[in-house]
């Protein structure tokens, strides 16, 4: 089976069990690992209105549309990313898939090194930003939003990690300037039906 290395929102385990819509057992992760090669970047943008299944609110309850920001890995020589892995089936990738459409799904198995003696069996994929995301970033960034609750699930997931890898996390975490933070909250637009409220790192 295969698996997945999450930098991001992908390292919290809730998170990834509301993508994929089925609990993750503890056999299956989180495995501690550095990703060797690559640092994180907020070079992932995309706009309220390319997901048109959300509805999108401010803190005050006002509709909300703009760039969000998210993270992303870019190669950097000698430069080292701490994360998580996790066992999952071909039908969670393809949740997976779903949810990071502005990413391709690459294999990044000798590029990782095991933080523990506990180590991942088989191939491990992780999200790179496509070309044409990362490449239109540098134009709308002064425009972009990253969501306070993705910080937040982000700072979590590597919490639960423990020391090192929060530390190495908080090290090596790029400031979000000057993308502004803000509370920007997410419901899934439901026909008919009472839109409920969601985790917003589903939307990259």
């Amino acid at each position: 089976m295969p698996y997945v290395f999450g930098y991001g929102s992908l390292v919290d385990r809730g998170s990834l069990e509301a993508s994929i819509g089925r609990p993750v057992a503890a056999a299956d992760g989180p495995f501690r690992l550095r990703l060797h090669g690559y640092r994180r970047a907020w070079n992932v943008m995309g706009h309220s209105s390319e997901r048109p299944e959300y509805v999108f609110t401010d803190d005050g309850g006002s509709a909300w549309e703009g760039w969000l920001a998210f993270l992303g890995l870019e190669p950097a020589v000698g430069a080292t990313t701490p994360g998580a892995a996790w066992r999952l089936t071909d039908a969670d990738l393809e949740a997976l898939d779903d949810r990071e459409r502005s990413y391709d799904r690459v294999d990044v198995t000798p590029l990782l090194g095991a933080v523990t003696s506990r180590r991942p069996d088989g191939p491990v994929l992780t999200y790179v930003p496509r070309d044409d995301v990362v490449g239109r970033a540098p134009a709308v960034r002064s425009l972009g939003t990253v969501m306070a609750r993705y910080l937040r699930l982000v700072d979590r997931g590597y919490r639960d990690l423990g020391e090192p890898l929060y530390a190495e996390h908080l090290a090596g975490l790029p400031a979000p300037e000057p993308l502004a933070v803000r509370e920007i909250r997410v419901r899934p637009v439901v026909p008919g039906g009472r839109n409920e409220a969601v985790d917003p790192d589903g939307v990259t």
